[in-house]
C-alpha cells in the first residue's frame, strides 16, 4: 500500500463519525468551525506571485546536473567531430638534426702515389633539414567522408540527448510540483481533520462527565484523536519532504521561501479523445528519445561504411625534401648544404589491418542493432505509456465529476444539519460530522484536479508536447 493510500485511511479511520454517541443532547457545546475559515485558509494556499509547475521546470531544465552533464558530453562529440575532420589534413612532418661520426680511414680507389688513385672525402659532422607529406589518397574517397559524416552525426546525438535531458528535468520538475501541491493540501486538511475531532473529543467528555455517554465511546473518540494526531504528523513530513525535492529540483536556496502560484481550483480543458496509432505517430515525429535513436543509428551506419575501407589495400602519395650537409644523393659527398626532392606513390595493404577491420565492423555492427532493439522497445514502451496517460485522463476526468457530485451532496447535508441544530434536532457531534465529511468531500474534489493535472502533464511528456 503506497503512503498516499494510508495516510487516507488514516485520515477516514480518524472520522469522528466512527464514534458517533446516539441522540446526545443539544445542549453539548455548538462548533466553533465554520467552513469559512477552511476556504480562507485555502485560499491563502495559493498565492498569486508564487511559483507555477511550468516555472519549476524552466528552473529544473536550467540546473539539472543531468543537464549540465549532456552539456559536457556535447562538448565531447563536438571536438570529435572536429578531430575527424582535421584527418583530411595530409600527414606533413619536418626534422632538424645533426650527427657527429667517428673518424675512419679514407677510402681510396686505385693505387697510392701512382697518380691513378682517387681518394673519397669523409666528413665527421653531418646536418640535415627535411619536410615530408603523406596523402592517403584512397581514404579521401572510401574512408574521410564518412568517417566525418558519422562523427558530426555523433555531435547531433549529443545536442539532441541534452535537449531531451532538459526536457525530462522540466517533467520531473512538473510531477514534483504537483505531489508538492497535493502534500500541501493534505496537510491542511489533516490539521483541520485533528481540529474537529478534538472539538468532538470536548464535547464527548462533557457527556461523559453528565454521564450521558458511555466510557466506551469516550475512549473511542480519543483513539480516534491519536490516529487523527499521527496522520498530521505523517502529512507534514511528507510536505516538508515534497517541499525538499522541489527546492533540489528548481536549485532554491533554504532560506527562499515557497509559495503555489498555480490555483488548481480553476478548471483546465483535458485533451479530446485520440486514437492510439495516431498518438504515437505524432510521438515518433515529436519526441526527442526518438530522434536520438534514429540518428545514433545513421552515426553507426556511417561509422561502419568508414571502417570497411581497411579491408582494402591503400593508395597513398608521398613527397620529401632534404637539405642537407653533405647530401647522400650528391656523388662525390661536398662539404656544403644541397637541396634534393623526391615524390612518388605507393599501394599498401597490411593484414593487421585487415583483420582488425573485421572484428570492427562486427562491433559496429552489433552496437547499430543494439540501437535498433532500444529503438523498438522505446516504441513499444512509448505505445503503453500514451494508453496509460490516455486512461489516466479519462480517469481523473470521472473523478472530478464524482468528487463534485460528492462535494455537493456534502454541501447539502452539512446545510440540513445546520439548520436542524438550530432547530435543536440536531447534536453538535452531527453537526461536526457532516463538516468532517463535507471537508473530506472538498479534498477528494481537489485531489481530483491535482490527478488531472498530472495526467495530462504525462500526456503531454509521451506525445512530446514539452518539447520546445
Amino acid at each position: 500500500m503506497t503512503l498516499r493510500s494510508t495516510l487516507v485511511l488514516a485520515l477516514l479511520a480518524a472520522s469522528p463519525a466512527l464514534a458517533q454517541p446516539a441522540q446526545a443532547p443539544t445542549a453539548a457545546v455548538a462548533p466553533t468551525d465554520d467552513m469559512a475559515a477552511f476556504e480562507k485558509e485555502l485560499d491563502a494556499l495559493f498565492s498569486s506571485g508564487g511559483l507555477t509547475a511550468e516555472q519549476a521546470a524552466q528552473r529544473a531544465s536550467k540546473v539539472s546536473p543531468t543537464v549540465r552533464r549532456s552539456a559536457a558530453e556535447i562538448e565531447v562529440a563536438i571536438a570529435q567531430a572536429q578531430a575527424a575532420e582535421l584527418s583530411r589534413v595530409p600527414q606533413v612532418g619536418a626534422s632538424v638534426g645533426y650527427t657527429r661520426l667517428s673518424p675512419i680511414d679514407v677510402p681510396v680507389f686505385g693505387v697510392p702515389g701512382s697518380g691513378m688513385a682517387f681518394e673519397f672525402p669523409v666528413f665527421l659532422n653531418q646536418y640535415v633539414a627535411s619536410a615530408r607529406a603523406t596523402i592517403n589518397l584512397s581514404d579521401y574517397v572510401l574512408r574521410y567522408p564518412k568517417l566525418i559524416d558519422a562523427a558530426k552525426l555523433g555531435a547531433e546525438v549529443a545536442r539532441v540527448a541534452g535537449h531531451s535531458s532538459s526536457v525530462n528535468a522540466g517533467q520531473e520538475a512538473r510531477l514534483a510540483y504537483y505531489e508538492w501541491v497535493r502534500a500541501k493540501l493534505q496537510n491542511l486538511i489533516a490539521k483541520r481533520q485533528l481540529e474537529q475531532v478534538r472539538t468532538t473529543l470536548r464535547q464527548v467528555r462533557a457527556l461523559a462527565e453528565a454521564q450521558r455517554l458511555s466510557r466506551a465511546d469516550l475512549m473511542r473518540v480519543e483513539s480516534n484523536e491519536a490516529v487523527a494526531e499521527q496522520a498530521s504528523i505523517q502529512l507534514q513530513n511528507l510536505a516538508d519532504l515534497r517541499e525538499e525535492q522541489i527546492r533540489l529540483l528548481i536549485d532554491a536556496a533554504p532560506e527562499q521561501p515557497l509559495s503555489i502560484g498555480e490555483d488548481i481550483r480553476v478548471d483546465v480543458t483535458a485533451p479530446g479523445g485520440a486514437k492510439l496509432d495516431d498518438l504515437l505517430g505524432t510521438a515518433r515525429k515529436q519526441r526527442l528519445d526518438f530522434k536520438v535513436l534514429d540518428t545514433g543509428i545513421e552515426a553507426k551506419e556511417k561509422q561502419r561504411a568508414a571502417e570497411r575501407a581497411s579491408l582494402y589495400p591503400k593508395l597513398s602519395a608521398f613527397g620529401q625534401v632534404d637539405y642537407s650537409n653533405p647530401n647522400p644523393r650528391i656523388f662525390p659527398a661536398e662539404n656544403e648544404f644541397n637541396l634534393t626532392w623526391s615524390v612518388g606513390a605507393q599501394i599498401t595493404w597490411t593484414l593487421n589491418e585487415h583483420l582488425f577491420a573485421k572484428t570492427t565492423d562486427r562491433r559496429l555492427r552489433g552496437e547499430t542493432n543494439e540501437l535498433r532493439a532500444d529503438r523498438e522497445n522505446l516504441e513499444r514502451g512509448t505505445r503503453i505509456e500514451l494508453l496509460a496517460a490516455q486512461q489516466s485522463v479519462a480517469i481523473a476526468q470521472a473523478a472530478l465529476a464524482t468528487s463534485a457530485k460528492g462535494l455537493a451532496a456534502s454541501e447539502e447535508g452539512y446545510r440540513v444539519r445546520r439548520e436542524l441544530l438550530n432547530a435543536q434536532r440536531a447534536t453538535a457531534v452531527e453537526l461536526v460530522d457532516a463538516e468532517t465529511d463535507l471537508t473530506r468531500a472538498r479534498i477528494a474534489a481537489l485531489n481530483a484536479r491535482v490527478d488531472l493535472r498530472v495526467a495530462m502533464v504525462q500526456l503531454a511528456h509521451a506525445l512530446g508536447n514539452d518539447v520546445k
